[in-house]
């Protein structure tokens, strides 16, 4: 007699999906740690860690506060996916991947296997 999967839940994750999981989000934090280093700020996305040069010309300085705008920008998004990678890690790390943190019920694997840091499921989301 074989068991029948019921096709509305997914079936659990396996030790080693779970670990290509890990290992995914893992390498996307040394990515991003590597990107703010390279902006020229700290984990959080603080820019008053970057250089700013004395500048003369309005020209110059007009666009050197843009660049560094956009940089803020790029900062604080790459800083809230860390976050969110880092609080996905330790809900691994808790063995509640893949459950809502809104209503407790399941994430749809396909939702997770698109994208894996989501912490809520589509009827939450919504």
């Amino acid at each position: 007699m074989t068991l029948e999967l019921d096709p509305t839940t997914d079936p659990a994750w396996t030790p080693a999906e779970l670990s290509a999981i890990r290992e995914l989000l893992e390498s996307s934090v040394t990515r991003i740690q590597a990107e703010l280093v390279v902006l020229g700020v700290d984990a959080t996305g603080d820019v008053s860690a970057a250089t700013i040069e004395v500048l003369h010309d309005e020209l110059d300085v007009a666009s050197q506060r843009s660049e560094l705008m956009q940089d803020a920008v790029q900062a604080a998004n790459a800083a809230a996916i860390l976050s969110q990678i880092e609080h996905v890690l330790a809900r691994l790390d808790a063995d509640l991947y893949g459950i809502c943190e809104s209503c407790s019920g399941s994430i749809a694997r396909a939702r997770l296997e698109a994208f894996p840091r989501a912490t809520l499921c589509m009827e939450c989301v919504a």
